[in-house]
């Protein structure tokens, strides 16, 4: 019988993709599930609305597992303490050690797992760049993602591992992953702060952030720190096709760390489950590099 997976991916409050990673999420789970022979239906919801677009998709008809990106730890854990035994369900790129327990009491003969990017080594990859590329005593700002998700504590807890100590961190929270809340993010910074600190780095958890926080910090209307902050590296996280790789390959950003879609990989674990019925590993990474390789030596300074 033809497997049927419901795949739910982070979106704004139309129901679009908030990013270029989450469309190479949906082309890595359609293309998997395709190969497989499954049946696959992709949706996007924020945080507020994915258990409520997940719960009516249950209530429409059979499901044989639901792959989730949850955009918070919370709505990850209303996922597992409402799904549990009733279908599959992987998640992507969030993790609590409160996983652990209902997902080794699942039941019901379904699959449970979950997946996410090496958030903390991306953390490390980031501040490793940023220590080569950054004179002694240098001031960075960090626009981190929404700290409501793992993905953005483990990737900060990372980058402070690895950045050298002689750099100064200030950190700015963006309420998701795009190019405006990067604006805003530095907008609400930059309000409450004195100004007067030299910012030699800005530092995005993903190529977005870093992009829209430098599009604010350049249009400041002090000409003096406009020139500062025109002249400070651009660091990221994706490296996208169609987006932070051109922006690392023209200069933009002095470097990025490529992540790579697992919604596929998810999609990989299911069939493994359904045809083996060996139990899937709790928790799994996927892959991680500096982009481009050579990127300790971080590329130029935005002209």
């Amino acid at each position: 019988m033809e497997k049927s997976v419901f795949v739910l991916l982070i979106g704004d409050s139309e129901g679009k993709p908030v990013d270029l990673y989450q469309k190479l999420q949906e082309s890595d789970a359609s293309l998997t599930a395709r190969a497989a022979g499954f049946k696959v239906e992709v949706r996007w919801a924020t945080n507020l609305d994915q258990y409520g677009v997940l719960r009516k998709r249950l209530a429409a008809g059979a499901l044989d597992a639901a792959v989730v990106e949850p955009a918070s730890v919370s709505t990850a854990n209303l996922l597992l303490g409402q799904l549990k035994g009733r279908t599959g369900l992987v998640l992507l790129n969030v993790w609590d050690p409160g996983f652990e327990e209902p997902i080794a009491r699942w039941g019901g003969g379904h699959p449970v797992a979950t997946i996410s990017q090496p958030q903390l080594q991306i953390g490390e990859i980031q501040g490793r760049q940023v220590s080569e590329a950054m004179p002694q005593k240098a001031q960075a700002l960090v626009i981190t993602g929404p700290m409501r998700s793992s993905a953005a504590r483990e990737r900060l807890a990372g980058l402070r591992s690895a950045l050298r100590d002689d750099i100064v961190v200030q950190t700015a929270e963006a309420g998701q992953w795009t190019e405006a809340d990067g604006i805003l993010a530095f907008n609400s910074w930059y309000g409450s702060s004195s100004g007067g600190e030299p910012i030699q780095a800005i530092v995005g958890h993903s190529d977005d952030l870093a992009v829209g926080a430098h599009s604010a910090a350049i249009a400041v209307a002090n000409a003096a720190q406009a020139a500062m902050f025109r002249s400070a590296r651009l660091f990221g996280v994706g490296a996208v096709p169609g987006y932070g790789r051109e922006m690392v390959d023209k200069g933009v950003l002095s470097a990025s760390v490529a992540v790579r879609p697992n919604a596929g990989q998810a999609i990989a674990m299911l069939k493994q489950f359904w045809a083996d019925g060996r139990p899937l590993p709790a928790r799994s990474a996927s892959e991680a590099v500096p982009y481009p390789a050579s990127s300790v030596q971080a590329r130029g300074a935005r002209p």
